[in-house]
Formats: C-alpha cells, sequence, structure tokens
C-alpha cells in the first residue's frame, strides 16, 4: 500500500518538490534577461530589439515546442522528456556563458534554450497524474518556485554591483548541472503504479462528490458540446496572459525607468512582485480547488484590468501598486486556464501543449508590441492601454460562460424533472 501524504500518494510529494527546485534555478535567467537588459546590449554591443528579437525567437521555439512536448509525454512519459528539456535548457545557459558574440548569444538562449520547452507542459501533466485532492494547490506550489528566486535574486544581485548578467547565466548552468538532472533522475518517478492511478480515479470522484453542492455539475453531452468554445475561450485567455507577461518580462523595468522612477524604487516593486507571485499562487491554488473555476478566472483578469490601469496612470506608487495587483496574478492564469480545459475537456498532453501555442505567441506579441509603440511613441502606454482592453474582453469572456452555463443547467435540471414526471 502506497503511503500517503494529506491523502495524496507520498511519491507526488516527492515529486513536486523536486519539480519545485529545478523551477526555483531557472529564475535566474528569467531575472538576468528582465533586470540586466542594458547591461547585455552594451557588453554584446547588440541593440535592445536583437535582444527582444532573441526573447521571441526563445518563445516562438518553445511555443512550437510544448505540443510536441506533450505527445512525447503521451508516448514516452514525463521523465524522459524531462530529463531531455533540462539537458537543453542547461546546455542553452552554457552556451551563453562561454561565448562573447551576438550570434553565440542568440544560439544559446534563443535556440538552444527554447528547445527545452519540451518540457513546457510536462509538469503540468504530472500535477494531473499524481494530485486528485490538492491539485491546484500543487500547481500553485509549483509555480511559486520561480516566483522565489526571484525574490531571492533581485535584492542579491541589486545589492552587489560587481555581480553581473553573465553570473546569473553561469550560476544557473552549474546548479542546473548539479542539481536539477539528478534531481529529475532520482526524484521523479518514471511509471505510476496501477494502484496509484486507481487512487487518483477514487479520489477524483471523492472531489467530485464532495463538491457537488458547490460546483456545478455537467450534463456529459453539454460537456461534449462544450470542448471546442472552452478550448478557444481557454486559449485566448492564454494568449492575453502571454501578452501581459510579455510586457511585464521584457518591458517593465524600462516603462518605469521612462516615468523617472527611482533604482532603489525598481528594484522594490520587482522584489515585492515575486513575493506576491508566491501569495497569489497560493491563494488562487487554494481557491480554484474550492470555488467556480470561471468566476475565479474572471477575478484574476479583473485584478489585472486595476493593475494595468494603475501602470498607465504612473502615479508615485505606481510600481508599487502594479506589482502587487499583477504578483497577485501572475502564476495563476495559466494552471487556472489548464484545469478548466482538463475538467471540461478532459485534455490530454498534446491538447494541452497546443494551449501553450496560444501562450507563446501571446508572449511574443506583447513583446514585439512593446518596441514597437516605443519606436513610433517613445513611450509604452499604447502597450499598457491594449493590456487593460484584451484583459477587459477576457473578464467578459468568463463571466459570460459562467452565465451561458449556468442557464443551460438550469434548463437541463428542468427537462429531467419534466422527464421524471
Amino acid at each position: 500500500m502506497n503511503a500517503t501524504w494529506f491523502k495524496e500518494p507520498k511519491y507526488a510529494w516527492v515529486g513536486l518538490g523536486s519539480l519545485w527546485i529545478i523551477g526555483f534555478i531557472g529564475a535566474l535567467t528569467r531575472f538576468s534577461m528582465s533586470y540586466f537588459q542594458v547591461n547585455i546590449s552594451e557588453d554584446l554591443d547588440i541593440s535592445r530589439g536583437f535582444i527582444s528579437m532573441a526573447w521571441s525567437t526563445n518563445a516562438l521555439i518553445t511555443a512550437l515546442c510544448a505540443p510536441l512536448g506533450g505527445w512525447l509525454v503521451d508516448r514516452y512519459g514525463a521523465k524522459k522528456v524531462l530529463l531531455i528539456s533540462s539537458v537543453m535548457g542547461t546546455l542553452g545557459t552554457g552556451i551563453v556563458v562561454i561565448g562573447e558574440h551576438p550570434s553565440i548569444f542568440f544560439i544559446g538562449y534563443a535556440v538552444i534554450s527554447g528547445l527545452a520547452g519540451i518540457g513546457t507542459t510536462t509538469t503540468y501533466l504530472l500535477m494531473f497524474e499524481w494530485f486528485s485532492h490538492h491539485r491546484a494547490k500543487a500547481m500553485a506550489l509549483l509555480t511559486s518556485a520561480n516566483s522565489v528566486g526571484l525574490a531571492i535574486t533581485t535584492p542579491i544581485f541589486v545589492s552587489q554591483s560587481w555581480l553581473t548578467w553573465k553570473d546569473a547565466f553561469l550560476t544557473s548552468f552549474i546548479l542546473s548541472l548539479l542539481i536539477s538532472l539528478p534531481v529529475i533522475w532520482l526524484g521523479v518517478k518514471g511509471h505510476q503504479q496501477n494502484s496509484a492511478k486507481k487512487d487518483q480515479v477514487d479520489g477524483s470522484i471523492e472531489v467530485e462528490n464532495h463538491n457537488h453542492d458547490k460546483q456545478e455539475t455537467v450534463a456529459p453531452s453539454l460537456k461534449r458540446a462544450s470542448h471546442l468554445p472552452i478550448f478557444f475561450l481557454v486559449g485566448i485567455a492564454l494568449f492575453t496572459c502571454g501578452i501581459n507577461m510579455g510586457t511585464v518580462e521584457m518591458n517593465l523595468v524600462a516603462i518605469h525607468q521612462l516615468a523617472n522612477v527611482s533604482p532603489s524604487m525598481i528594484a522594490l516593486s520587482m522584489s515585492i512582485l515575486g513575493i506576491l507571485e508566491i501569495v497569489g499562487s497560493v491563494t488562487f491554488g487554494f481557491l480554484l480547488d474550492r470555488f467556480n473555476k470561471l468566476v475565479m478566472m474572471a477575478m484574476l483578469f479583473g485584478i489585472r484590468i486595476m493593475g494595468f490601469a494603475i501602470l498607465f496612470m504612473h502615479v508615485g506608487w505606481s510600481p508599487i501598486l502594479f506589482a502587487i495587483a499583477f504578483g497577485m496574478t501572475y502564476l495563476s492564469v495559466i494552471p487556472g486556464g489548464i484545469l478548466i480545459f482538463n475538467e471540461y475537456a478532459e485534455g490530454k498532453g498534446k491538447q494541452t501543449g497546443f494551449l501553450f501555442v496560444f501562450h507563446q505567441a501571446g508572449s511574443i506579441m506583447g513583446t514585439l508590441i512593446g518596441g514597437l509603440s516605443f519606436d513610433y511613441f517613445k513611450n509604452y502606454q499604447v502597450l499598457i492601454g491594449f493590456d487593460v482592453v484584451i484583459c477587459i474582453l477576457v473578464t467578459l469572456g468568463f463571466v459570460a460562460l459562467f452565465i451561458f452555463r449556468r442557464r443551460s443547467h438550469r434548463l437541463h435540471n428542468v427537462h429531467n424533472a419534466k422527464v421524471s414526471v
């Protein structure tokens, strides 16, 4: 009999811890590309447009690899895919470290690290496989790893001026080589026992019964009919999330600098952003396990509307207020969207991978819109305003779908009642 912790198999929590460590290490390259954009440009004698192109190419290759990774997981298993993904990421980071030429930087970061995208969907699929009772919480804890890394890394590199972007990439390379690869090999199970799968099914049934009074139960025919609109709504939501993240990851520091925000305020806001990402992911992970996920997604994008509106106004406390608002929602849209699709459409690896294509496409567009916006208007107001508009549309979409499903469910119950009479 498998040992359990909090109603979940022990190996599930061990695997979650292993994946969390890998995500924590990955925060170093994310921080470097965001905070050291000017330094990278000066050291390699390249334009910010070149860096944006490298960022966008990385996102594009990651997007193209996501469905492939999902298919490989369905066919060969998650552990092998994770190992290959980690090897590609480590190799790409190493090439960036040893390279002194723009083309080597581009190949290492944009191309090789982008190929690590075959593991993008793997961790989420493992959460579905491993967890039954605490699935959303597990996904929230997993996504918090990158944020913890950001929250810890920011004050260290800001306070120690001698540390550079190459130090961050070198540290990431060493930690990936010495920790990430062994952790995947030892901490991630290659195959689950039939009993574990049975426990998952039983747990899923128990959760469904437990939440019967809290959440609507969708008739099978209604579920089949709603697969396509749910897929597209979730896809559009992830596309919007990608644009939001492209705005923040690539342009937020530049936005603050253009608004004459002091370096200390920028550093403080970035640290707060990382901390609130952790708080938000855990909070919404808890809420997604207990309340209607459509309502939660509408709430997430509603908070983002307020955050981008505050950023657009550039008032004195805009950096802090935006960090709080966006940080609370930063890591919850992707897990929430995948949970919705998995719940209503029983999505598999390949389908989940295609959803990530939407997200990465949005990230590419957000980055490019930011560059074009600055080139033509010498500011980022168009980009921020665009973020506000698309978040409003997505919020209305989730609200409309929730109302439609409630109405359809009510009519279905009335029809069944008449038939039974």
